[in-house]
């Protein structure tokens, strides 16, 4: 009876090269049937690449399939599973890849089928991260995938059940390991620019702005900047502004940061200073100039003297400039105890 076993899982994991497309086309798939291939490639029943899609296309036939991998740089070979019509377009082949047994799954690699299928991209070769497209009477390449994995955010695991894919404008699924608690949104995205962003973290983070470079929009002789960032939360200890409209202070936290939270200090040492702070907006970014900034959250006040305020960055905006800035209507002073921002570093 075991060697039945074994002969019947040696049919269901094989490796043919047909001379008829109906064994993988669908009965409603005329031009998959019916396509006039000079060479019919190799195809492996019963087992599928995990890890490795630079695409995954829904909803394509199989001869579809073939051509897309065509297309795509990098791509040499793909997995369909055809009860999902999904398609897996695969680089390049490495150790950490998995070919594992899946019913109804197929695998197929593009070196053993005709060039034919795709006309002029044939020979058009496009560079990492793009793939050849017909315009009018030319060929161009356009970005069609990430390049690379995203960043690794500490103690996140892949969530996706037939694992990684960089399509363009998409987005991958994770998860926190043993129980610890996400913020953000629980994705990966893959920008049209062909860049990851991570929009979630796990965890707390921990405060990343102390003893960092600080500057503010004017200066006050006795209340530095760094008076904000020092840890010490203590009468007269404070970074203070001139009277401004939109008086601002910053933190350069040296290097890109995904930025959880901020916890801002009012000061401590007089009742009737507090209450000057009555709108307070943070920004995350790369320069001081906000339009070009992400808002973290704001604070709307009247605020009191020693009040701690927490503004959570349900974004979680990436940068290395936090930049807090007191909005009033008439010329204010602006001023905190203490300024703790916490993140994860990028």
């Amino acid at each position: 009876m075991k060697g039945v076993t074994s002969f019947c899982i040696l049919l269901y994991v094989t490796s043919i090269r047909s001379s008829s497309m109906n064994d993988v086309c669908d009965a409603d798939d005329f031009e998959c049937q019916n396509s006039q291939i000079p060479n019919r490639g190799e195809i492996i029943y019963g087992q599928c690449y995990r890890q490795t899609a630079l695409r995954r296309l829904p909803r394509i036939s199989f001869l579809t399939c073939l051509k897309e991998c065509m297309k795509t740089s990098n791509c040499s070979s793909v997995s369909y599973r055809r009860d999902w019509k999904m398609c897996d377009l695969h680089g390049n082949i490495t150790s950490e890849v998995k070919l594992v047994q899946e019913h109804g799954c197929f695998s197929s690699n593009i070196s053993s089928w005709s060039l034919a299928l795709v006309g002029k991209c044939a020979v058009h070769i496009c560079s990492e991260g793009y793939k050849c497209v017909l315009k009018g009477d030319g060929l161009t390449c356009e970005k069609a995938y990430c390049i690379g994995k995203p960043r690794v955010v500490e103690n996140a695991v892949l969530d996706e059940p037939f694992g990684l894919s960089r399509d363009l404008g998409h987005g991958m699924m994770y998860k926190c390991a043993d129980g610890i608690k996400m913020s953000g949104k629980p994705f990966a995205v893959c920008r049209n620019t062909g860049i990851w962003t991570s929009l979630f973290i796990c965890g707390d983070g921990s405060i990343v702005s102390k003893l960092k470079t600080t500057g503010q929009s004017t200066n006050s002789p006795q209340y530095t900047p760094g008076l904000g960032v020092d840890g010490l939360k203590e009468d007269t200890n404070m970074f203070h502004t001139q009277a401004e409209l939109k008086p601002y202070w910053w933190v350069n936290l040296g290097h890109l940061y995904k930025i959880q939270k901020v916890i801002s200090t009012n000061r401590i040492d007089c009742d009737a200073c507090g209450g000057r702070l009555r709108k307070m907006l943070i920004h995350v970014g790369d320069s001081l100039d906000t339009s070009n900034m992400e808002l973290c959250g704001q604070f709307n006040g009247q605020a009191v003297k020693g009040q701690v305020i927490v503004t959570q960055c349900s974004s979680l905006p990436e940068g290395q400039i936090v930049k807090l800035t007191s909005v009033n209507n008439e010329l204010q002073y602006f001023h905190l105890a203490e300024v703790e921002v916490y993140g994860f570093y990028v």
